[in-house]
């Protein structure tokens, strides 16, 4: 029921053609994973507006929903699918990623690439995060209250949401962590895999598969060392996760190093990071899938993606260009509406103008992939 194949290995890069089979469909690879954090793409975006973008499959945060306390109903209901009326592959993350966000990320306003986020972007520089041997102790930026985080309950949790693929739960490095914490973080992340997987084979998953994550920060011998391990483990996919430094450049050469060494037969995929720039890079790199919120945050404050670059339409510039964003593009937005009339519509802070924007970014991203699957396929990439 679960299958990954390879149909196209580049001669010049890692790039490949690939297929993952799942019992909601299929996913062409390299394939973008829209970020969809409480199981619907920020926006507005319905199952069928999803559809209408060619979006191939979405990414969920299980922390957000036990957070929210709904794990429960949405199991009873018949879990993510069913619940929001998406019949395409579901991947939960474990969350592992709030580890860090809402740890070291919030407390010193880090994020995964770089050293800092955006100016006015730490709230209070508080953390809200405790982590032991057992697991994680959160207190809710909702409410306050706390929720553990065992590997146990995140697999108990992922299981009940019935995604297509769960994630291991692991401790996401911060750019802050000196090479003997990110050792420490390690080998805590090893120890909790082994309870994921016991668990996961105790109370016998049913059509769900598993991905591990590859931690070590920016520690290259760590990378390789996390690699290996996962390499020996029962899961069908490898994600590559946390930090890496302060610049691309060396994401993509932890990237390659990493795919030096993993099990090439599984699927790879990089989580959270999926910028313009740096999905060339990574694919050639050795990734298959990657998900990321950037196009869809970016859409939502007024920036459409484009061949030649960002194009924030809030400018006054745009007032009365009524031409669309791409005249070749066959999105729903291009097809119906002109860059005067989203101008028109952000300025009214009318919410339609960051869902078309978002139909619009979503798509050309799986055009833009589409591409570069041309490109392998053709021998020139």
């Amino acid at each position: 029921m679960f299958k990954f194949e390879v149909s196209k290995q580049s001669r010049k890069s890692k790039a490949r053609i690939g297929k993952i089979t799942t019992p909601h469909g299929e996913i062409i690879t390299p394939a973008f994973i829209p970020v969809a954090t409480l199981g619907v793409i920020k926006g507005g975006m319905d199952f069928e507006d999803t559809a209408k973008v060619e979006a191939q499959c979405q990414i969920t945060n299980t922390f957000h929903f036990l957070d929210l306390d709904r794990v429960k109903e949405i199991k009873k209901l018949g879990g993510l699918h069913k619940f929001f009326n998406f019949n395409k592959p579901i991947f939960t993350d474990s969350g592992g990623f709030q580890v860090f966000s809402l740890g070291k990320g919030m407390e010193f306003g880090l994020s995964k690439v770089g050293d800092k986020k955006e100016s006015g972007k730490v709230p209070n520089g508080k953390n809200l995060v405790k982590i032991s041997e057992d697991g994680v102790k959160f207190r809710s930026p909702r409410n306050g209250r706390e929720i553990s985080l065992t590997p146990e309950i995140s697999a108990q949790a992922q299981m009940d949401l019935g995604a297509d693929f769960i994630y291991m739960l692991d401790v996401c490095g911060s750019p802050s962590d000196s090479y003997e914490e990110v050792k420490k973080n390690l080998d805590l992340t090893n120890f909790w895999y082994k309870k994921f997987l016991s668990y996961i084979k105790k109370n016998k998953i049913k059509n769900q598969q598993v991905f591990g994550i590859v931690q070590g920060g920016k520690y290259d011998d760590l990378r390789v060392d996390s690699v290996k391990k996962i390499n020996e483990l029962p899961v069908f996919g490898i994600a590559i996760g946390g930090e890496f430094a302060d610049d691309k450049n060396q994401m993509i050469k932890t990237i390659s190093k990493v795919t030096d060494h993993s099990d090439r037969s599984r699927p790879h995929h990089l989580l959270g990071i999926g910028d313009l720039e740096s999905i060339p890079l990574m694919i050639k790199a050795g990734i298959d899938v990657f998900d990321c919120a950037m196009p869809t945050r970016i859409a939502r404050h007024g920036t459409a993606l484009t061949k030649n670059g960002n194009l924030n339409l809030n400018s006054g510039k745009f007032r009365n260009k009524f031409l669309p964003i791409d005249k070749n593009c066959e999105c729903f937005a291009c097809k119906n509406y002109s860059i005067g009339q989203i101008n028109f519509l952000l300025h009214a802070k009318e919410q339609l103008a960051g869902k078309l924007l978002t139909m619009h970014n979503i798509f050309f991203i799986e055009n833009y992939l589409k591409e570069i699957r041309q490109k392998i396929n053709s021998g020139r990439f």
